[in-house]
């Protein structure tokens, strides 16, 4: 009887089991060129990361500097379209923006328009919060060539709140003086920031502005 040879299907079986194991040749190159992607995306977010974290706060102080500069040469809002304007009949109409410092004894109330007008008075009175009036006392040198009137309307309160109330000189004649004292009852707890003042020249309103004034002292 005659061997078996059993070489060629061995052969084909350790063939077939290298395919089974192996895996395709394109499918390697493929999952291959996928990682390569990946990590070419990673780095490339990496870099965009590091580029953001780098330029935004440059771009950020720029524009800070820039408007510091810009304030420095070029000058801010100074405030002027708000402080007053013509009513087109020579009328002047300020607003009660506060300034730093308000006006006490002894200041003018219109420091830049004739006459004179001096503070002699301006003080909250009564020993009882709830029970206080505040007091402003004006002497009006009329230094001007023609009558003069100055009116104080109201005082305004430190939540805005105003108290109106008139009181005049009446008209005052050219090189003459004339006095205006202005009394308002106060709620509890306030204190007068303002005082709202009309300024007439020959009967007719010339100014009409709101004065910050200095905190009153309180007398008993």
């Amino acid at each position: 009887m005659t061997p078996t040879d059993n070489t060629d299907t061995d052969d084909v079986t350790a063939a077939d089991d290298s395919a089974a194991t192996d895996p395709p040749a394109t499918e390697s190159a493929a999952t291959d060129l996928a990682d390569s992607d990946d990590g070419l995306d990673r780095r490339r977010l990496i870099r965009w990361i590091a580029v953001l974290a780098f330029t935004v706060p440059v771009i950020v102080e720029a524009l800070t500097f820039g408007g510091l500069i810009g304030d420095t040469l070029l000058g801010g809002d100074d405030g002027s379209d708000d402080a007053g304007g013509g009513d087109g009949d020579g009328t002047v109409t300020e607003s009660a923006t506060p300034r730093a410092s308000g006006v006490g004894v002894g200041d003018e109330l219109l420091q830049d328009a004739p006459p004179t007008e001096t503070i002699a008075v301006s003080e909250v009175r009564g020993q009882s919060a709830d029970s206080r009036t505040y007091v402003l006392r004006v002497t009006v040198k009329n230094t001007t060539d023609e009558s003069v009137e100055l009116r104080l309307t109201g005082v305004t309160l430190r939540d805005g709140t105003t108290l109106a109330s008139v009181s005049a000189t009446g008209s005052i004649p050219a090189g003459e003086t004339g006095e205006v004292t202005g009394a308002w009852d106060l709620p509890a707890g306030s204190m007068p920031v303002a005082v709202d003042i009309v300024l007439l020249r020959d009967g007719e309103e010339a100014i009409t502005r709101s004065v910050p004034l200095e905190r009153p002292p309180i007398r008993g």
